[in-house]
């Protein structure tokens, strides 16, 4: 939406084309809070423009033999418009792209899970519904995606598995040589977010991102690998060991670049339920995102 001054194109069809390209006129139509819609197909590009006042329409058709390149903003992976009118957009899209590292927050020093190994790998919008508000550059989204994080150490220390819960930890057998033992969360998420999009110069792209997200953690599982006396490989899994059904994180995200940014995630409440050894711990992740 143009809307203070209708491009050159719509007064260009008034004039022959030699007069367009050697002289340029003292005056463009000027028109305020014009509805302005352009649409480039191969056979060319047609724009129209209305107002209270008035309507018009131009087409430009394109030489045969021209070359059309196209491209699509890595912002988001994908764009669906589903209708427009002057001050808001609405769409389905999707990206958020995660991955980073997850920290145990008050796990127990002894059971060490190591963040440098803990991963976090997130779509955050597999398909979310946007309200994008032209005048203020920003849009607000609500949809569903999908989260898989894992709390891994590797000094020696096994998680132990109860019944329907995580019993506590201990260290590895003397006789064995311990490789890791790490917790498992798959989560549906149901992120609300708000992003606000700025004009940089050198910056295409800059925005930040902010807003709740709503987890639905419908698994979980516990698993240790180790070589016993023999050198031989063993692994022992567990599933359904007691995680918190649902929680909340609080999400941010900025990025300086098209496509690429930097996140922070952090989940105050408590992972595991009915283990005492454990449940007092609460996430908070960083890394990349691909996609705001």
């Amino acid at each position: 939406m143009f809307r203070k001054h209708i491009i050159a194109l719509l007064i260009s069809s008034a004039l022959p084309a030699v007069a367009a390209a050697t002289e340029q006129p003292d005056t463009l139509l000027h028109a305020h809070a014009a509805d302005v819609t352009i649409t480039e197909t191969v056979a060319g590009l047609r724009v129209d423009a209305r107002t209270d006042s008035f309507a018009v329409s131009v087409t430009e058709p394109y030489p045969a033999d021209a070359v059309i390149k196209s491209s699509q903003s890595s912002m988001r992976t994908l764009g669906a418009r589903l209708g427009h009118s002057r001050q808001v957009e609405w769409e389905l899209i999707s990206g958020g792209l995660m991955f980073g590292f997850t920290n145990a927050l008050g796990a127990p020093r002894d059971v060490d899970f190591e963040m440098g190994k803990s991963f976090e790998i997130s779509w955050l919008n597999t398909l979310s519904l946007s309200c994008k508000i032209k005048s203020i550059r920003s849009r607000v989204s609500a949809g569903i995606g999908i989260t898989w994080r894992n709390y891994r150490t590797t000094t020696g220390m096994r998680l132990i598995a109860g019944e329907g819960s995580v019993a506590g930890f201990e260290p590895f057998d003397g006789e064995f040589t311990p490789k890791y033992s790490r917790l498992k969360v798959f989560s549906l998420s149901f992120p609300i977010l708000f992003t606000h999009h700025f004009h940089i110069p050198g910056f295409k792209g800059a925005a930040i991102q902010a807003g709740p997200v709503l987890n639905l953690n419908t698994h979980s599982s516990l698993q240790s690998r180790w070589l016993d006396a023999d050198g031989r490989k063993q692994t022992q899994t567990v599933n359904s060991i007691g995680q918190r059904r649902f929680t909340v994180d609080l999400y941010a995200s900025v990025a300086l670049f098209e496509g690429l940014g930097l996140y922070v995630r952090w989940s105050p409440q408590s992972v595991l339920r009915n283990c005492p050894a454990l449940e007092g711990f609460t996430t908070l992740s960083t890394g990349f995102i691909l996609g705001l």
